[in-house]
């Protein structure tokens, strides 16, 4: 396995409550796109559900589907994102569905985990992309 980096930017975001029952904690699904940089070059498509215990408290589970390159590799794939957010940081685990890649991408294993506040967001990834 070798170890990837880098930094994402939020480009889009789209929430929409599912269960807003008065008194009961809001429930969300947040439609997400990331641009990615650093060892990852590309795009994250990510859907979201997210509890909110305040508005300034979350979390959240979602699916990632990043397209892009990998270290020369070109294609896609797939990963499942478990995370909270608190005091303005989300922090998450990101960990690759295998079955889920396309072309170069096809065989790729790993997880690793990302954190985004004020200051930036940046992941660090252990990727191994198979034969």
């Amino acid at each position: 396995m070798s170890q990837i980096e880098g930094t994402f930017r939020v480009r889009q975001w789209e929430e929409a409550a599912y269960d807003a029952a008065a008194g009961l904690p809001k429930l969300v699904h947040a439609r997400v796109t990331h641009e990615l940089a650093g060892g990852i070059e590309g795009e994250a498509s990510v859907s979201y559900l997210m509890g909110y215990r305040t508005q300034q408290s979350a979390s959240f589970v979602g699916l990632v589907r990043v397209t892009g390159t990998v270290q020369g590799h070109a294609g896609s794939f797939v990963m499942q994102d478990i995370g909270t957010f608190e005091n303005g940081v989300a922090k998450g685990r990101w960990t690759i569905l295998p079955g889920l890649g396309t072309g170069g991408l096809r065989e790729i294993r790993g997880g690793g985990h990302f954190a985004a506040g004020h200051t930036g967001a940046t992941y660090l990834l252990d990727v191994e992309i198979g034969a």
